[in-house]
């Protein structure tokens, strides 16, 4: 018999990691558009071309920079109080109490509503550039990426659990007695806390079930080194730049999930450092590995690719272009297929709270939702992205611009829909820096992103801090918890 805890494991994947599409750059976050934008080492995974560019500070060839940090978590259902107390709960350990009623308000708000989760870690980043030789960088981030949907019925069984409509009679122990009743709309809370288990007497398979539900996520570790310059051109006139990065990429998580049609595709490759229960399923699984050492082990590896061109006219409009992650990882570690199967029962009550990082053992062993079956390895290409921008400068303290990013292929990680961006930077002293913008489309609403960057005059010093979203200070509904921050980045 399967529980149907559903979908809360998969999510718990995010909670955990929470390891982001948006870069670790707050030089870059608070803009809106960053195509034409970004400089030195923040320019890897965005554009290599912008390597060739001269540097602000002429005097300045190198940059350096350690423990840059993003993070943004949206949510259509919640509100900004709530998802600003699921957020505080989650990095306390603690956990809330919802009543079977706000359970069914839940099911309700989170059907077909998109929750996102992006966190970015840039651990190190080295960039050397002279006019004469271009510009080369090197950066080590780890990124995690999350965007789920659930349909109707699963979002029924992920809140409600055993109390949810699907399953049409209850079980209940009072006492020494134990008695079947119908399942109801109007079972009262008294009556439910003495349920053991509801079960359907026409049951589904999970393709069914699942119908309409999407959920994609990826946790990976890359090592990019990019090298771009000056390809031709007349200074002052137009000049031509081009650059281009390959990396190295460390496989740590992925999770597939996507229901449609009556077809359900659900597959999934983990981190031993987790240490998930697969039941039987591990025994026979020809890519099972064991954790050794502190540090999380990787269980997929492979190779990409970065691509850039830029033009410069009279050196104040930029127009690029870039093509960024062509390539794939390869999982070959606790390498999992789910079969499509039918849900008999449940015991499970349902989420107590909207943070739903405790739950994935609900979904693996011998009595989780799926059930799964080792692989020797899976192929998955990396979230590809096509940037098109550009920017005008007005003199020395304003530059405004525009960007669309287009998701390349649909893989986990990769973008729900295009992205469109506008917004700017102001400097009206030597010392900081004012951005801000529009932004709509991806896998968020709309938003206006700001940030502020210090630093010293000479520029050898900055560091400051944004966010993707202003418009949550301002409203309640459809909120994106967002900031990006780093102060140990220094040019000499």
């Amino acid at each position: 018999m399967k529980k149907a805890t559903l979908i809360s494991g998969l999510l718990a994947i995010s909670s955990h990691l929470f390891a982001q599409y948006e870069y670790s750059s707050f030089t870059q976050s608070g803009r809106g558009a960053s195509t034409t934008f970004a400089t030195d080492y923040h320019a890897l995974g965005i554009n290599p071309a912008n390597l060739g560019w001269a540097s602000q500070f002429n005097e300045k060839k190198m940059t350096l920079g350690f423990s840059e940090f993003a993070f943004s978590v949206y949510s259509q259902a919640l509100t900004k109080q709530e998802l600003r107390d699921e957020f505080k709960a989650l990095t306390k350990g603690e956990e809330s109490s919802l009543t079977w009623e706000q359970k069914r308000q839940a099911a309700q708000d989170f059907a077909n509503s998109g929750f996102a989760i992006n966190a970015d870690v840039g651990s190190f980043g080295f960039s050397f550039q002279t006019e004469k030789f271009g510009g080369i960088a090197f950066r080590i981030n780890d990124r995690f990426q999350w965007y789920s949907r659930l349909g109707d019925q699963a979002s029924e069984l992920l809140f409600m659990g055993f109390s949810a409509p699907y399953f049409d009679s209850l079980t209940i122990v009072n006492g020494s007695d134990t008695s079947i009743i119908a399942n109801h709309p109007n079972v009262s809370g008294d009556t439910l806390n003495m349920v053991i288990n509801g079960f359907s007497k026409a049951p589904q398979y999970l393709s069914q079930l699942l119908d309409g539900t999407a959920m994609s996520g990826i946790w990976a570790r890359e090592y990019n080194l990019s090298y771009g310059r000056k390809v031709f051109g007349k200074d002052s006139i137009i000049e031509f730049f081009a650059g281009g990065g390959i990396k190295y990429m460390q496989g740590l998580a992925l999770i597939n999930v996507y229901a449609a049609d009556g077809e359900l595709e659900a597959f999934s490759a983990m981190t031993p450092f987790f240490d998930l229960d697969y039941g039987d399923a591990a025994n026979l699984n020809p890519s099972k590995v064991s954790q050794s050492g502190f540090f999380p082990n990787s269980v997929g590896q492979g190779w990409g690719v970065d691509l850039g061109a830029n033009v410069l006219l009279f050196n104040r409009l930029k127009i690029g272009l870039a093509v960024t992650n062509i390539g794939s990882i390869t999982w070959s570690g606790n390498v999992y297929r789910a079969k499509d199967t039918l849900l008999y029962d449940s015991k499970s009550p349902g989420l107590n709270s909207y943070n739903m990082a405790t739950q994935f053992s609900n979904i693996s062993g011998e009595d989780g939702v799926f059930e799964w079956q080792g692989e020797e390895d899976r192929v998955v290409a990396l979230p590809t992205t096509i940037r098109f921008g550009s920017s005008f400068r007005f003199g020395e303290k304003l530059e405004v611009g525009a960007d669309i990013i287009i998701p390349g292929n649909e893989v986990p990680g990769n973008l729900d829909k295009a992205i469109i961006g506008i917004g700017g930077d102001i400097t009206p002293l030597p010392w900081v820096r004012f951005s801000a913008g529009v932004v709509t489309g991806g896998n968020y609403d709309f938003q206006l992103p700001l940030g502020i960057t210090f630093r010293s005059s000479s520029g050898s010093w900055e560091g400051g801090i944004a966010s993707r979203d202003a418009i949550t200070f301002f409203t309640q509904n459809g909120p994106t918890l967002s900031a990006a921050f780093g102060f140990t980045r220094f040019r000499f």
